[in-house]
């Protein structure tokens, strides 16, 4: 056997047998006492139960105090140890804990609800399921300018949540101000087509209308949100000295602003080629 392991052997034999003996004699002590009190007859019960309390703090204190000193090389080598097995598992846990966060994050911050069409990180879709650790999409595309699903999935990390931001297509619930942009050259005639987009729009939103102002009325009570002008608008920007974007908006059921932006399309094209 080596030399170093009977050392290390007689040591743990030598504090155990110390500590046992300690700890001997700390109970025996405690025991005279302790039946010192019970034979004091002429001591009051109250007295005599608050020095029972202070006998077993103090010999617990003791038993502490023992311990501490004959051990304290062990047990700092254990406090070490149980540290590192700490940060592995919070270190192995990381992404199990920042999704946690993330889903609480998520429900306190009531940023979106099922059903909603968001965007984060890129990823866009309808929410169709969420937990404590992940958000489950459908997924809309493909790029920000359609409004189709494409028949896959997205299961989000919560933890995304928690260094992203997140856009809400649906913030205003049943009825929804759209926009889309259609490119034209410089030397079209943009007057006319600003006139024929506006008559488009109102051909094929007029019937919403009136539902629509009345629910924006609705959130502009509760929410104390400025409404915008709810009639489509067509705004120019000038992106060359060859293009312009004209810039379309209008309002629709937020489940049909998609198809309602594809008739608006097909029919100003049809114009234009006439």
């Amino acid at each position: 056997m080596n030399l170093n392991n009977i050392v290390f052997e007689n040591i743990y034999m030598n504090k155990s047998l110390v500590t046992v003996i300690t700890l001997i004699v700390i109970f025996s002590i405690r025991a005279i006492v302790a039946r010192g009190l019970n034979n004091a007859s002429g001591m009051k019960i109250e007295r005599r139960r608050k020095w029972f309390v202070n006998l077993n703090s103090f010999i617990s204190f003791l038993i502490l105090i023992t311990v501490a000193v004959l051990w304290a090389d062990e047990l700092k080598s254990l406090a070490f140890s149980l540290a590192a097995i700490l940060v592995a598992i919070i270190i192995a846990s990381k992404e199990f804990i920042l999704n946690f966060f993330g889903g609480i994050f998520k429900i306190t911050q009531n940023s979106f609800h099922i059903g909603d069409r968001i965007e984060i990180n890129g990823l866009r879709g309808d929410v169709i399921d969420r937990s404590l650790f992940s958000t489950k999409l459908l997924e809309i595309g493909p790029g920000h300018e359609t409004h189709q699903l494409t028949g896959r999935s997205i299961v989000i990390p919560n933890s995304t949540f928690l260094s992203n931001c997140v856009i809400n297509e649906s913030h205003l619930k049943n009825y929804v101000l759209h926009t889309f942009k259609i490119p034209v050259k410089r030397s079209t005639d943009w007057e006319a087509s600003e006139k024929l987009l506006l008559e488009i729009c109102d051909k094929h939103c007029s019937d919403y209308f009136e539902r629509a102002q009345m629910h924006f009325d609705r959130i502009q009570k509760t929410s104390h949100l400025e409404i915008p002008i709810l009639k489509p608008r067509v705004h120019i920007n000038v992106i060359s000295p060859d293009q312009l974007d004209l810039i379309v908006r209008f309002t629709a059921p937020a489940s049909l602003k998609g198809r309602i932006e594809q008739r608006i399309l097909k029919d100003y094209l049809r114009s234009k080629d006439n």
